[in-house]
């Protein structure tokens, strides 16, 4: 899996914001609070992968058999070779997996109110940072530091 791509993707909530949002400078300071509140977001984020990575296994399956089931089960003319005893543990890890997610969304929420920002100011920037070069530069930059 690719983290990074990941999460961004879960990170980028909101797929537009308001275009009066979009036109705002990012200031100095916003970009910390956002650098810093992105740091500890993708922290949490990681566990909460390693949770689900661990509800999959615990319900005897890898990772890869499970995504594999997976996007076998989104695509209805794609056959996977997998036993009904695989279907029923990807179903029930499915199951968990999802009911983490209102818990995940939560602790990232207050995560990024942690660092004096809103999560619509979060998304903002963090979607300026996706089109720009220059901020994923900067966003580095910050946290080699």
């Amino acid at each position: 899996m690719n983290r990074i791509s990941k999460i961004l993707s879960i990170l980028s909530i909101a797929v537009l914001t308001t275009f009066g949002a979009q036109a705002q400078e990012v200031t100095d300071e916003q970009f910390d609070k956002f650098a810093n509140a992105f740091q500890a977001v993708q922290q949490e984020n990681m566990k909460a992968q390693q949770k689900m990575v661990s509800v999959i296994e615990d319900e005897g399956l890898s990772v890869e058999k499970f995504n594999e089931i997976h996007q076998a089960s989104l695509n209805p003319d794609a056959e996977v070779e997998a036993s009904d005893e695989d279907k029923k543990k990807h179903k029930s890890a499915l199951q968990k997996v999802e009911a983490m997610n209102d818990e995940i969304q939560q602790m990232m929420d207050a995560k990024i109110k942690e660092y004096g920002m809103s999560v619509e100011e979060f998304q903002m920037i963090n979607q300026k940072v996706q089109s720009d070069p220059e901020m994923q530069q900067k966003l580095m930059q910050k946290f080699q530091q």
